[in-house]
Order: C-alpha cells, then sequence, then structure tokens
C-alpha cells in the first residue's frame, strides 16, 4: 500500500528533500533525512514510522 508519488503529502512536506521516489517505490534517504516527523504526521496511510 502506498500514495501515487504525485500525490504523496510527504515529498510535499520534506523540508530536507529527503523522500525521493526510486522505481515508482517512495523511500527515504536516511543521509538527508532529520527525523523531524513531519511525513510521519502526514502520511495518509500511517507506514512512516520515525
Amino acid at each position: 500500500m502506498h500514495c501515487q508519488p504525485s500525490e504523496a503529502p510527504c515529498i510535499k512536506i520534506c523540508k530536507q528533500n529527503a523522500i525521493e521516489v526510486l522505481g515508482g517505490a517512495i523511500t527515504i534517504n536516511a543521509d538527508k533525512c532529520t527525523l523531524c516527523g513531519d511525513c510521519a504526521d502526514v502520511c495518509p496511510i500511517n507506514v512512516i514510522k520515525i
């Protein structure tokens, strides 16, 4: 279960641009992520855990 990348609120809210689309899958780049939790807060399907 996942959002369409063009509609994913986590991509839009991430200030570090840590959320990327690779091969159609939405992934979090751990090197860029600051663990702020904004993406988890807006995830409509609650799959992002910090």
